[in-house]
């Protein structure tokens, strides 16, 4: 693919030639991009170009220099600390000083031409933390953590020995580019560092780099499970503001791709100002029960709303379930008024009828109520 890229740059590079030799001008080469580094202090640091195929090129083809305000041209003698060999660039016990920017310029036989940039940045041992190549943050149950890969290309080159570190510990009988820590726990987590020991012209060189492990829980991925909305239908009255909730439960410990979201219409509702959605998650503690909530917020349920279709998707590591709820008019209130008025009025009702007809009642009673007599024969 390099080659091919390659090609293609020399149909459009402007080539000039001299004394029937071919060499290239400085506006024809092209510039690759910049790779940096970050060295510790009194170690050494083999660079090779990432986008050079082979380093084992003539010394001849190449040459490295540092630029700055004078550029400063790198020698290929090996009695210097900073030195290269063909396109590998040599810092031995590197210094403060050694900090900056390098280019090379490359031309090969056909006549292409290349400039290679690197970015070296020096620190103190002190600041190995900020200086790791990335995390191994996982819940496998064995971690394993690979020798960061210019230090394992360092070794492989120079036919070094690794030793491993865990913080400023040695770990005993670890000598290969991987690490595993098994049965990995939360005291295991620290920054762990691969040492490279290797012999350039018979000189013996550390190169190092550390990588921070970071052992997370393990994750029980389940079946995503709908908590809410339990029901098909909602009452809601038109007019009203409502809060419609979509929760799903993804399982223990289950944050990684554990989500709830409304779709209206099957269309995933859209921030307006008749709609608005919000999204937590939450992990129960300590049973590290995980689940997702979508807040759909409806400002004023308008007639439309009873129309549309509400479904709530719940989506995990491994499946995707859904359950759909409609809007109904909550009609109970206006029940209630009806019921209250209807039954005022046969009160009202009542109470004319008894008041029109109290004559004729009290007439129609008389018999079964006969008037008392006293002792004297006189009518009480």
């Amino acid at each position: 693919l390099m080659d091919v890229s390659r090609l293609l740059l020399s149909i459009v590079m402007v080539m000039s030639t001299s004394d029937g030799s071919s060499e290239a001008s400085d506006s024809s080469c092209f510039n690759l991009d910049q790779d940096r580094y970050k060295v510790i202090k009194g170690e050494a640091f083999y660079y090779v170009p990432f986008d050079l195929d082979d380093p084992n090129l003539p010394d001849a083809n190449i040459t490295w220099y540092k630029n700055g305000p004078e550029v400063m041209n790198i020698t290929t003698d090996e009695t210097h600390r900073i030195h290269y060999h063909g396109g590998a660039l040599f810092f031995l016990n590197i210094s403060a000083n050694d900090a900056g920017h390098y280019s090379a310029r490359h031309i090969e036989a056909s006549g292409e031409c290349f400039y290679y940039h690197v970015k070296i940045e020096v620190f103190d041992e002190t600041s190995r933390e900020n200086l790791t190549y990335g995390s191994i943050r996982n819940s496998d149950q064995n971690k394993n953590i690979p020798c960061p890969q210019p230090v394992k290309d360092t070794c492989k080159t120079f036919n070094g020995n690794f030793t491993w570190f865990k913080g400023k510990n040695l770990i005993p009988g670890q000598h290969k580019e991987r690490l595993w820590v098994n049965d990995a726990t939360k005291e295991d987590e620290d920054i762990y560092t691969c040492l490279c020991t290797w012999t350039h012209n018979h000189k013996v060189y550390n190169s190092s780099g550390s990588r921070r492990l970071v052992a997370l829980e393990k994750a029980v991925y389940e079946n995503v499970k709908i908590i809410s909305p339990n029901t098909t239908e909602q009452l809601v009255k038109k007019g009203s503001s409502v809060k419609l909730n979509c929760t799903v439960y993804c399982g223990i410990n289950a944050a990684r791709d554990c989500e709830a979201t409304w779709l209206i219409n099957g269309n995933p509702a859209k921030q307006t100002d008749e709609y608005n959605e919000t999204t937590k998650l939450d992990i129960e503690d300590p049973s590290k029960r995980t689940f997702s909530t979508a807040t759909l917020t409806i400002a004023k349920v308008s007639e439309d709303d009873f129309q549309h279709e509400f479904k709530c998707l719940g989506s995990g590591f491994y499946t995707v379930t859904s359950a759909t709820l409609t809007l109904k008019k909550d009609e109970s209130f206006t029940f209630i008024i009806v019921f209250l008025v209807l039954g005022a009025c046969l009160i009202l009702f009542a109470a004319g009828l008894v008041k029109h007809f109290v004559t004729d009642l009290a007439l129609l009673m008389r018999p079964c109520c006969p008037p008392r007599r006293c002792n004297k024969g006189t009518i009480c």
